[in-house]
This record gives structure tokens, sequence and C-alpha cells, in this order.
């Protein structure tokens, strides 16, 4: 053994003895003379690589009959022999053929030019400009057609995207994700993803370029593609940025401004005042007792890449830390990502991805609703002298309006979350021939998720307390694995016709269980090991679980074919089976074809101006699944009754079941122009669009004469969506400065068509505050989730107006009214105010909205910013039933007393203050509510500055802001808003945690 050792070290140092070593330098350039950053220079046949720094300089060390070989995306691959020499200075060249940008589509990827339907795409490093726990944040305002509607200013929390409108009563309107070519189960966030590890994202928008996705991409497809290693020097990069938020203080009435609103609204009503003035100060300033001026953020991204010609690799690890401004809430994160390429052989290949993850956070509560309202004479805690007997969560004041302290309510929350998720990808490439390709794909995703909450015992108020404290804990788990197998046929005959070819039968999988358990009466309140369920000894328990599982088997069919890279066309065809319908409703068949026409490239188009014209249509369809798994089974229920005085448990009917169900279905028509100009420094898109669903799957509630308990999902309705989407963007260079411009404006409006027999109309939002209405309506042939409530007619200002207020037969139709009241409009003229004269006030939708990008560089800065705007929408304020009317003694706004009308402020927009409000002001549904919800907002502004630091290639520090600009007219408190799901909840504020200003400092190191 010994002497096998002494071999095998001999010869491998007669092996480096006889290959001499030469250092080699030089510098990269383009046609300009500009230097290229990042081009690989590799030793062919080898794995000694580098990578040029921010001046395009290099030094390595080679042989001496080495060949290096430079490549870089955009240019053409060169190979130069060294021969000996020390200083090999390269120009590299524009390479037209890779310019045609390969984008990723269903179960594989071609050229652009290639493909004739509806795809957007956003790169990695516009992704990554933005510091957010969820990638989606960055796409709002990047992609023509596509929604990303913010959740609010608290850690962690997902947007929700939306791509062309509201086609379906069900669900979030949430799109496909795909990450890497597997699908991902609904209802995933892109939290799952870091930022920094996207190499880019496709959105699939016209049914054309989803149906291969089949039943589930009716609501769009989002696919994402992970960076891989490349050939070449190892290189690591390292991104760090720390950060703070802040939210702009929204003043309420102080003590006195409270007392005198309050004392007036008496007054107004003939009665006494309230509060003397001369026994209060100050009063207390909730907003600096409840919210935390600056909450930390903070973001650290470490990836190594690299490989040889057989094996690339690329691994990252992420840590994202995000405080909210509060003293509770916050969310951590830890993501791994590990991508491997193996290629075992030149017709075998494998890829191996691994991404774990591990995500806590402590829920934020909302308590600016409760803030801003409750009363400044009320001081955060009681006098010392009133604690005795009472535990450390009884210590708090009791409002004077019974309004919740949110102090209080911070200290008695105790909730803990925890996520862990694991993905892994296998796939598994056999080229048959050169044009054959075998490709099998196995995607495993698990995660676990655990919460527990601890609910204190405490006494503040009779009105105000626990009576014994409680403990919940629960566990949700899933496991799904997705199975694709593809033969895909990639092929050029004739140097004119080519075809890619795509056959495959793939398998999905979804598979959850959950279990919950309840009890109180833990033996402390303050002791956190007791907080168990087996340490609770408390009367009440309760415990709960369930399991399922969803299954989807398809086949899949899609041919892209073009001629003379004149004519393309694209079809594809998609078989589903999925388990959550009956068997006879069970098979979706969804199809689509497309078909591109380059103009630019017949002999008759001559024009030195447009270099790129392109014509597109497109038709296709896709299903929809989004019904409960248990919708077509009928269900028996169990519950305790007393009969006889006998503790009986009987059974009934819990769930009629649907036998009958099957496939919602989206058609869609696509029409669309590219054009470019100026050798494509001016590009322009413009894309209009038809969306048509039928066959909704509404949960309805049957007659009661039919004896039909709770709802029965059908198949009634339709909705139909149309809209247009336009691009432009522009990118020069004019010799050290670089300018790209990329707007986009989008419009969109979505009607209901066709509701389920009997139900013309469909109300949401029913506001209890209001007389039990509903501020929400979806009527028949209009665009859905409009508001409805009364039309105003201004303010009574004298007696003669509130006389002439009548109906034709001289009936006074607001006998309650005084001078300063709303006028309400008597829209049917029978003498009454009542539901039949709710009107259509307002429409949450924007008429048009859209993005705009501004990237510059010059020399060693580069300054880029991305603004995102809606135009034309409606927001209900929800908040003015409060904030400016003070009702239930309930606190105001700062500078109310000069907002609402008074004999010596007539021209005030809002009515006079009043404690009985028998007019109902601030109890009815109104145009009052509704403002112009339209705004600019700078979404996001870097500033970077590239430096050189010896050892290695860039260095870069960043200053950035979030969202420190928004232009708007609207008085509350974010015109991003949403109260519930899409149709009924979008334009709804009811005080949500508005979205953050972030001030932040990076630094980018490649090494």
């Amino acid at each position: 053994m010994k002497q096998l050792v002494l071999i095998l070290i001999s010869t491998l140092c007669l092996s480096f003895t006889a290959t001499s070593q030469n250092t080699v330098s030089g510098t990269i350039i383009d046609e300009q003379g500009q230097p290229i950053p990042g081009v690989n220079i590799l030793e062919k046949n080898t794995t000694n690589g580098f990578v040029s720094d921010f001046d395009g300089n290099y030094t390595m060390s080679v042989a001496d009959n080495a060949t290096l070989v430079f490549s870089y995306i955009g240019y053409k691959t060169q190979e130069v022999l060294v021969n000996n020499q020390s200083v090999i200075n390269v120009t590299m060249v524009v390479d037209n053929a890779q310019l045609e940008e390969v984008v990723v589509i269903g179960y594989g990827s071609v050229k652009r030019d290639k493909i004739a339907t509806s795809i957007s795409t956003v790169k990695g490093e516009e992704i990554s400009q933005q510091v957010a726990s969820n990638p989606a944040e960055a796409l709002q305002g990047r992609a023509a057609g596509v929604q990303v509607l913010s959740s609010g200013g608290s850690p962690g929390a997902s947007p929700q995207i939306v791509i062309r409108g509201i086609t379906t009563f069900n669900g979030t309107q949430a799109p496909l994700i795909v990450i890497d070519n597997i699908l991902q189960p609904d209802g995933t966030s892109l939290n799952a993803v870091n930022a920094q590890d996207i190499e880019s994202i496709q959105i699939l928008k016209d049914a054309a370029a989803s149906a291969i996705y089949g039943s589930r991409a009716s609501n769009g497809v989002v696919l994402i593609t992970t960076k891989r290693g490349k050939s070449g020097k190892a290189t690591v990069n390292v991104d760090l940025n720390y950060g703070v938020q802040n939210w702009d203080k929204i003043q309420a009435a102080g003590a006195q401004e409270y007392i005198e609103i309050i004392n007036t609204r008496r007054a107004n009503d003939g009665t006494a005042p309230l509060f003397n003035p001369d026994d209060f100060g100050a009063g207390t300033d909730w907003w600096d007792e409840v919210v935390v001026d600056y909450a930390p953020v903070t973001n650290a991204n470490v990836r190594a890449s690299g490989g040889s010609d057989n094996i690339k690799y690329s691994g990252s690890l992420s840590f994202f830390d995000q405080q909210s401004n509060y003293d509770k809430g916050w969310y951590q994160r830890v993501t791994g990502r590990f991508n491997v390429d193996f290629k075992i052989s030149d017709k075998i290949s494998v890829r191996q991805d691994l991404s774990p993850r591990v995500e806590r956070w402590e829920n934020t509560p909302g308590l600016l609703f409760n803030a801003l309202r409750i009363d400044p004479l009320t001081p955060v805690f009681i006098p010392q002298s009133e604690r005795d007997g009472r535990n450390e969560f009884s210590i708090y004041g009791l409002s004077q309006n019974l309004v919740p302290n949110p102090v209080a309510a911070i200290a008695r929350q105790f909730n803990e979350n925890d996520f862990f998720g694991f993905f892994s990808n296998t796939q598994f490439d056999y080229k048959i021939t050169p044009s054959f390709t075998l490709s099998s794909q196995i995607g495993l995703n698990y995660s676990s998720y655990t919460f527990q909450n601890f609910n204190p015992e405490y006494f503040i108020g009779p009105n105000r307390q626990r009576e014994i404290n409680d403990v919940n804990k629960g566990v949700n788990q899933s496991f799904d694995f997705v199975i694709n197998n593809t033969l895909t046929w990639d092929k050029t005959i004739l140097d004119k016709h080519y075809f890619n070819v795509l056959v495959g039968f793939l398998y999905d999988s979804e598979n959850f269980s959950n279990l919950n358990g309840f009890r109180d009466g833990v033996p402390s309140n303050t002791n956190e090991n007791l907080r168990e369920l087996n340490a609770a000894n408390g009367e009440t328990v309760r415990v709960g679980g369930n399991r399922g599982t969803t299954n989807i088997l398809s086949g899949v069919f899609r041919t892209i074919y073009s001629f003379d890279d004149r004519y393309f066309f694209n079809g594809s065809v998609r078989v589903d089976q999925s388990s959550k319908f009956p068997r006879k409703g069970r098979t979706g068949i969804f199809s689509s074809v497309s078909f591109a026409w380059d103009v630019d490239s017949e002999e008759f188009f001559n024009s030195e101006t447009i270099n790129n014209l392109r014509l597109k249509v497109g038709i296709g369809e896709i299903g929809n699944e989004g019904v409960n798994i248990n919708s077509q089974f009928f269900s028996v229920g169990t519950d305790n009754f007393v009969l006889g005085g006998q503790a009986v448990v009987s059974n009934f009917l819990s769930r009629f079941g649907n036998p009958d169900l099957r496939w919602e279905t989206l058609r869609d028509k696509n029409f669309g122009l590219e054009m470019g100009f100026f050798n494509n420094a001016l590009t322009l898109s413009a894309e209009y669009y038809e969306r048509v669903s039928e066959n909704l799957l509404f949960s309805v509630e049957l007659p009661n004469f039919t004896g039909v308990p709770g709802v029965v999902a059908q198949n009634v309705g339709s909705f139909e969506s149309k809209g247009v989407d336009l691009a432009i963007g522009y990118n020069k260079q004019w010799n050290e400065f670089k300018l790209g411009v990329n707007f986009n404006i989008s419009t969109n409006e979505s009607r209901a068509t066709e509701l389920a027999p009997g139900n013309d109309v469909l109300l949401g939002q029913r506001r209890p505050t209001l007389g039990n209405r509903f501020v929400k309506i979806t009527e028949l042939g209009q665009t859905v989730g409009l508001f409805q409530g009364y039309e105003t007619a201004g303010i009574f200002q004298n007696q003669t107006e509130l006389n002439s207020h009548t109906s034709e037969d001289g009936t006074i139709i607001q006998p309650n009214a005084q001078i300063g009241d709303l006028r309400f409009v008597d829209q049917n003229g029978d003498g009454q105010l009542d539901d039949e004269d709710l009107v259509t006030i307002g429409n949450p939708f924007p008429d048009f909205y859209g993005g705009l990008g501004i990237n510059m560089n010059y020399k060693k800065f580069d300054l880029s910013m991305q603004w995102y705007g809606t135009f034309g929408n409606d927001i209900y304020n929800g908040n003015t039933e409060y904030n400016r009317a003070g009702t239930q003694n309930l606190n105001v706004l700062a500078g109310t007393i000069n907002e609402v009308w008074s004999p010596t402020n007539t021209g005030a927009r809002f009515p006079r203050l009043t404690e009985l409000d028998r007019n109902g002001n601030y109890q009815n549904p109104s145009d009052l509510f509704i403002e112009d919800g339209s705004y600019l907002r700078l979404r996001n502004v870097q500033l970077g500055y590239n430096f050189n630091i010896k050892g290695m290639q860039r260095c870069r520090l960043y200053i950035a802001g979030q969202n420190l600009i928004t232009l708007t007219d609207y008085s509350g408190f974010d015109p991003e808003v949403a109260s519930g799901g899409l149709i009924n909840g979008y334009g709804v504020d009811f005080a949500r945690n508005p979205v953050s200003k972030t001030y932040l400092l990076g630094l980018n190191l490649t090494l």
C-alpha cells in the first residue's frame, strides 16, 4: 500500500514539473472600447477559470500551451491560444443570435422569437433591487397586465398577484406558481423563494401561453427560474443590507380638542357638556404609546457558484429579519438553495435542486383601528394605588368609550409560529438523438407549520376581562409531489422549418393533515414553560383534526413551429383528471392555438426606422378546480341535544353534495403588436384581450323549502374580463452613460355576465355599524365588487332646504334631519329612504394602472427608480365612520373641528357634530365615505457606487429607499388597501397597517 501511495505522489510531482505555468493578464472591452465586467475566462479542458473585474481586467495562471475561452452572454465566444504570451487583450463582438432571449415556457424553454403567446419577463436583477420578504413585491409595476396588491405593512405579509382581472368568484385569484418546472401547491407564497436566487420570472398572461398547465392556470402562471452554476472559476457573491422602517404619524385629537368635539356634539343635541377641559391636560398620545418609530430590517445573502463542463453548482444561504412597528410582531426566515448539474455523458445529464427553509414569526397586531378611536383622556395604566390584587395584565386603564386599550392588547399577545419547508427537484435528461430528449422529473415539497397561542387571565373592567386563561396549539403538515415525464423533439429542417414538439404525462398529488387542541386553565400566567396542553387543567377541552388528498393526472401535447423565421404557430392540448370532481365530470380538456407574423422579415418591408414588427393572435381555454374537495360528497354530522332531560347524540345531513360538479372553464382571446425602432433602442408592445369564464363554481344557498342545509357547490354563472396592456421601453448608451426607461400601463374591466339562478345580485362587506347593510355589490351585467350606498346632495344649509326636501306629494323625506346634516337622495321618489334607494356610489378598480422604471449608469455610479400608480379608482374610507364623527365618544383625527359643518364653516365636507345622529349621517352607507384613491408611489429608489478592492472582482455600496414618496388626494392612511377577498374587499379601508417607508444601506461583494 505504501509503495502505491509513493508511486501516485511521484507521478503527480512529475506531472506538475512537466507542465510549466505562465501568468496571463489583460483587459476585456466591447466594440466601443468600454470594459466588460463579469466575462468568464476558462482554460480549455480544465476547471481553471476567472471572471473579469469591474474594469474588465483579469489575471490568471495557465499552462504555456493553454487555450483561453472568453464567453459572455450576448457576445460571441472566443478562443485564444496563449503561446507563451503574458498579455492577452480581447475585444468582445456582439452575437446577434445570442441576443435572442431564451424564455422559460411550460416544461421547456425556447427563444423568445418562437413564441406567439403573451409572456412578460422580469429579470432577477430587477427583483433583487427591492428588499422584501416576498419577491412578489418587486413585481409591482414591472409587467403590463399584472397587479400586485399589498397586504399591508406587517412583517412577512404576502401580497396578492392578479393577472388580467377577475374571472372567478372562488378563491383569491392567485396565479399558479411554478418553480423550475415544478408546480407548487395551491396557496404557495413567494416567501418560499429568496429574491437573490431568482434568475428570471416569466408571467404567462393569456390562455394560449398557460393552457399547457390546464386546470390550475385560470388565474395565470408565474414561472420562476432559479440561478444555476456556470463553468469557470468559482465566484462568491455577498449581499448585505440593513435598514429601518417608518410610518408617517397619523395625528389624532389630543385631550383638549377631543373634549371640544364631544361637548360640541352634545351642545348641538341640546345636552350638557360631558367633560370640563380644566380637569384634563394634554392627555394620552396613543400613537406614541403603541407605534415604534423605526423598526429594523436585516437581509444577508451569500451565494457561491462555479464548476466545469461536467459538473456545475450553485449554492446560497440567506437570512431575513423584519421587525414590526409595534412592540409585538416580527418575521424571520432562513433559506438555502443548492442546485447541481451533472453531465454524465454526451447523452445523459442529471440535475438536483434542494431548497430548505425555516420561517418563524410572531403575528403583527392590527392596532391602528383602536389606537385612533380610543379617547385620549384614558391613561395607559391605572394608578399604583389601585393595582393591589391585580396581575400584570390587569393594570391598564379602562377607556371611557369602551375601546380596548391597545397597549394592554400588545401586552396580552402571545403567539408563536414556526414553519419548515423542504423542496427537492430531481431531473433526468436523456438525449436519445440530437433532436429527441427524454426528461423525467420528480418534485417533492414538504412543509410543517406549527402555531401556539396563549391568552392570559386578566381583568380591566366588566366588559374587558378573561376569567380563565387558555392555550391553543396546532400543527398543519403537507406533502406534495409532482412527476413529469416529457419527450421533446427540437429540430430545424431545410434551414426554414423549425419544430419543437413536446408530449408528456404528468401526475400532481397534494396531501395535507392538521391537528389542533385547546384547553383552558393553565397553572400560570407568566411561566412560559407551562403554556402546554398537558399542563392546563381546565374543564374546556377541544380537539380537532383532518387530512385529505387531491390528485391530478394529466397528458400534455404542444407544438411550436416557425417557417423561415417569419410565420410562427404555437398549439397545445392538455387533458386533466382531478379528484375534486365526481367521476363523470372529472376530465377536462384544454387547448390553445396562437399565431405570429414577423412583418419586418418580409421582402416588401423596408424601413430604416422600424426594425421589428410583429403581429400575433391567440385563443385558448383553461380550467379552474377552485372548489372544496368535499363538495361532491354528502356528509353526515353529529351534535348533542337535550331530549326529555337526557343528553342525546343525533345525526343530521350537514352537507349536501353535488354529484354533477364539473370544471369551471375560462376562454381567452389575445391580439398583440410588437415593434422595435432605431435598432431596438425603442420598443413597443400592445395587447388587447378578452377573457370569459363559464360554469363558475359558486357556493349557492338553496331556498328553505328544499330542506337542503347550508350551501351547495354548483356550476352557474359567467364572468368577463377585458382590457389593454401597453409597454414601452427605451435603452441607449452614450459613451459612458447608459439609460434604460421602461413604462407600462394597463386597463381592465371585469363584469358579471351571468349569476346563479335567482341571484341577480351578490353582496359583500356587511357593516353592523351601517344598519347591517352591505357596502359591496356585484350586479348582473355590471363591474364586479362596486360600492353601494346612498347618494348625497350636499349638506342642509337652512330650514328652507329642509322643508323643500320632499316627495311629489309633499312628504318630508328626512324628518329627523337638521341644518348641517347630510341630504340623501330619494332615488325612486316614494318619500322615504330605504334599501330601494341604494345605488352604485363608486368603483374600487382603476381606469388604468402601471409602472415606470428608470435605470441610469455613469462610470462607477448607478441609479434606479421604480414608480407604480393606479388612476381612476375609488376607496371606501370606512375610517370616516368614526374619525370625523366622534360617535359613541370615539376619538377623531386632529383638526376635525375645522372639517365639520358649523354655522361659521358652511362649506365643510363633513356634516355637523351630533351625538344622537338621528339623521344617520354616519349610520348609513353613502358617498360621504367614497374618495378618489388614485396614487403614484415611488416603490424603490437605489443609488450605487462601484469601487475596487484588491482580491475582489466587484464591490458596490448602495443606499436605497422604498415607498418614500406617495402622491395622492386620498385622506386615509394608505391608498393601497383591501379588506377581505378581492371582489368584496378590494378598495375597502379599515385602518390596516400601512406600507412602511424603508431606508436601507447595502453592500454587494463578488469574490
